[in-house]
């Protein structure tokens, strides 16, 4: 059989309950003051920043690939190929979790925009830079002793920073005009704090293949430095233009200072076996050009050129009599 509570009763429940609700309120302050030092991560930003498109960072890639690629052959003496790999989004604690030490860190500052960016060179690269700036070619014998750079050694990687600078800004120029200046070097990590933990950052990669050492330029740069110009990284662009005069000029200088191998075969012959065993010392071969047919000039091991063997200043000689179309080639 149910039992109804009485007015009274009932009075007694509701005011034990009023005072566990003011005992439980009294000690949340308590809890509220020591979140004063929590800091709020917002996650649906972080994962919708991964999916956003800059495609404008194609375009600084590539023209900065470009001028890692000829100032570093052009400094080294020695060819120097680079390649781009794809843009990280990640933060910045994953970022330096990847960094090994001893490491060649390279704080940097774009103008105008705020903030410090930041260039990791890896220690490989740093080892084979020295041995060739020492004249050395014996690049498979450079090792990663786990030691820190001497002062020779850092002095010459910030020499390699510093001089790509230039090309950095030049592949910013169609975006965003800065100036990139060279702040300070570090060798720990934990040193080269230029964003918090949580922080977002870009981290833009480029593999270097010097001879028979791999290595890898990384450029890190937080998302608040580029934050004011994030409009311009969402924009399209063209690239650099095909008639740059000094890009032309430039690769016109490589293309003529190519050296290009260049062959006059004679004719060839079709022996036997047995007929080549039968060779002796001075044995004439029959030829299958005749004393009347051109020869033909080889670029490259291409046919180029039609022409007639001769004497020209006491050494043999070629005069060119017909250029050998492409199509003439196919035909």
């Amino acid at each position: 059989m149910n039992q109804i509570l009485s007015q009274d009763e009932i009075d007694a429940l509701l005011g034990g309950i009023d005072e566990e609700s003011d005992e439980t309120g009294a000690t949340e302050p308590d809890q509220h003051q020591d979140q004063g030092d929590i800091i709020s991560y917002d996650f649906e930003n972080a994962a919708r920043m991964t999916r956003v498109k800059f495609p404008a960072f194609d375009v600084i890639n590539d023209q900065f690939n470009r001028g890692i690629r000829s100032t570093l052959s052009s400094i080294l003496r020695v060819m120097v190929d680079s390649s781009t790999v794809p843009v990280e989004i990640i933060t910045f604690k994953e970022f330096l979790q990847r960094v090994p030490v001893p490491s060649s860190l390279h704080v940097l500052k774009m103008s105008p925009l705020r903030g410090h960016m930041m260039m990791l060179v890896d220690s490989q690269l740093v080892f084979c830079v020295v041995e060739i700036f020492l004249g050395s070619r014996n690049f498979s014998q450079s090792r990663i002793e786990g030691r820190e750079f001497t002062s020779i050694e850092q002095r010459l990687i910030q020499r390699i920073v510093n001089s790509l600078l230039g090309d950095m800004e030049k592949a910013w120029q169609p975006v965003n005009p800065v100036e990139i200046k060279y702040i300070r070097s570090e060798i720990n990590p934990q040193f080269a704090k230029i964003a918090q933990d949580d922080d977002t950052v870009f981290v833009f990669k480029f593999q270097l293949d010097i001879e028979e050492i791999s290595g890898m330029i990384s450029i890190c740069i937080p998302f608040d430095v580029l934050q004011p110009i994030k409009a311009k990284l969402q924009t399209t662009f063209q690239g650099e233009k095909l008639d740059d005069p000094v890009w032309q000029k430039r690769l016109i200088t490589n293309l003529y200072n190519t050296e290009v191998n260049a062959t006059v075969p004679l004719g060839t012959a079709t022996l036997t076996g047995a007929q080549l065993l039968d060779l002796e010392e001075g044995d004439i071969i029959q030829l299958e050009t005749k004393i009347d047919d051109m020869l033909h000039a080889l670029i490259g091991g291409e046919p180029k050129f039609q022409g007639r063997p001769g004497i020209f200043k006491g050494s043999m000689a070629f005069r060119i009599e017909n250029i050998i179309m492409p199509e003439a080639i196919e035909e």
